[in-house]
């Protein structure tokens, strides 16, 4: 919840820079509604990798993420280049070699389930934020965040979990929130200027950066499966970005 709200002043302090003007109320319902759906992925997400096998459950969320928005796509109209179809096609198993884990274990059934709604709910934040007016600046990405901290402060009271962070704790949520809010600008931005199809793909192959990390900073050793999705990964990109 921390990190929603410094999420949230951050873009509040910088949407005026993008657009001077308040977006339309139709607009900003559209990122409300991104907000919540976004915010509700992640605490299912999360709860998905707490109690359930993490082996199933990332990559069911990751390809399910990644295929309603094509799916969605499609239907209003979006035609990718053929070339761009290969890579999107090749990104599914990348995506799966990138989540999988091997060591844990349990029941599938829930995980799957768990899993398939946390993409949902993704997948539903990205096609809301889409269609929001690309006159409006970063007002979206406002309502976003508002509902977002209203949505997670709700789940918290209701399950007496506190609102506020530790202090010692506060550097690393503020970073934290920094980079998450850009992210939602950068995917904001790229969604008016490309197919969201396209943009859906590539930021579901987002364990590849988490993986090169750990690899970097951590000295994480990867396996032959985490590295043939960075290989997939990587030609998927290129695919994509070729047609």
């Amino acid at each position: 919840w921390a990190s929603q709200v410094v999420g949230l002043a951050a873009v509040a302090a910088v949407a005026p820079l993008f657009s001077a003007d308040f977006a339309a109320d139709a607009t900003l319902l559209w990122g409300a509604g991104a907000g919540a759906a976004g915010s509700l992925g992640l605490v299912i997400f999360y709860h998905a990798l707490a109690t359930t096998r993490i082996s199933v459950a990332a990559p069911v969320a990751a390809v399910v993420g990644m295929a309603l928005p094509v799916w969605f796509g499609v239907i209003v109209g979006e035609r990718p280049a053929p070339i761009a179809w290969v890579g999107m096609v090749l990104a599914i198993p990348a995506v799966v070699s990138l989540s999988a884990s091997n060591r844990d274990s349990g029941p599938v059934g829930r995980a799957a389930w768990l899993g398939a709604i946390a993409g949902g709910a993704f997948a539903l934040f990205g096609i809301l934020i889409s269609r929001t007016g690309t006159d409006s600046g970063m007002w979206p990405l406002v309502a976003a965040r508002f509902a977002s901290v209203l949505t997670l402060a709700a789940g918290a009271l209701a399950w007496g979990r506190p609102l506020v962070a530790a202090r010692v704790h506060w550097p690393l949520i503020t970073v934290a929130a920094l980079l998450d809010i850009s992210g939602n600008v950068l995917f904001l931005l790229a969604v008016r200027r490309e197919l969201l199809s396209l943009v859906a793909v590539i930021m579901s192959l987002y364990p590849a950066a988490t993986l090169a990390l750990a690899r970097i900073f951590f000295g994480e050793r990867l396996g032959g499966r985490q590295w043939l999705g960075l290989m997939l990964a990587a030609g998927a990109v290129m695919l994509i970005a070729l047609g």
